[in-house]
């Protein structure tokens, strides 16, 4: 399942969609100030086609941010809103994202599934494509100080699946690429960036949006693969 368990000395993770998570009842309500009316539920149903689009936009060469208005976009238009309508949401959506990150809600069971991984003896760290501010929303819902490295596409000027900035994280922490493991929720982005830098990978899919993945171990959250963690080593 991985390459070798009992050499890996950090965890390295993705932050939207494997640590903070999409809320849903934020972006309708947000959506219902400007006057159009989407279930949360709805919402969450059609979140896999917009992680693919954006999953798409970056294969293709494009931003991070150009990237997450699409993501808002196709999030919106596919849970029944008109094309119009949802381009015209998008940038309430982001003023509101920059205000407090969206992605901000966190699964019950992950500061426990941190500790145990840091029972196992390895260190965690983020490497995220985001906008800057990942301290201050990680203090925010709770997990500040869970981290040891956090690197910010945004302040290193270089995204993933860029292998410079999963070297950047093992630089910090002073480990080799080979004993890391990174975990996120984009193949081509998250599972396919680690592997090129050397690093170990997982796929963290807690929606099934890829099943057909076999590129990596995939798992249902953080916690499932801290679990896989403690049984390999």
């Amino acid at each position: 399942m991985f390459r070798d368990a009992g050499r890996l000395e950090a965890l390295l993770l993705d932050a939207g969609n494997t640590i903070v998570f999409l809320d849903m009842e934020a972006v309708a309500e947000v959506v219902r100030a400007q006057g159009v009316m989407v279930a949360p539920e709805r919402l969450g149903a059609v979140e896999g086609a917009a992680k693919r689009r954006y999953e798409a936009e970056l294969g293709g060469g494009g931003s991070h941010e150009s990237g997450w208005r699409l993501y808002i976009a196709t999030l919106l238009n596919e849970a029944g809103l008109e094309e119009e309508t949802a381009r015209a949401l998008v940038d309430p959506l982001r003023a509101a994202h920059d205000q407090l990150n969206l992605w901000r809600r966190v699964p019950e069971d992950l500061p426990s599934a941190l500790r145990r991984a840091e029972a196992l003896g390895l260190r965690v760290g983020v490497v995220s494509n985001s906008e800057g501010k990942l301290p201050e929303l990680f203090a925010h819902v709770g997990l500040g100080g869970a981290f040891e490295v956090i690197v910010d596409s945004a302040d290193l000027g270089v995204r993933k699946p860029d292998p410079r900035i999963f070297h950047e994280a093992t630089a910090r922490m002073g480990v080799p690429n080979e004993a890391a493991i990174y975990a996120g929720d984009i193949p081509s982005v998250d599972v396919d960036g680690a592997y090129a830098a050397g690093l170990d990978a997982a796929l963290i899919d807690p929606y099934g949006f890829y099943p057909d993945h076999q590129a990596s171990p995939r798992f249902g959250s953080v916690a499932e693969l801290v679990t896989a963690l403690e049984a390999a080593r």
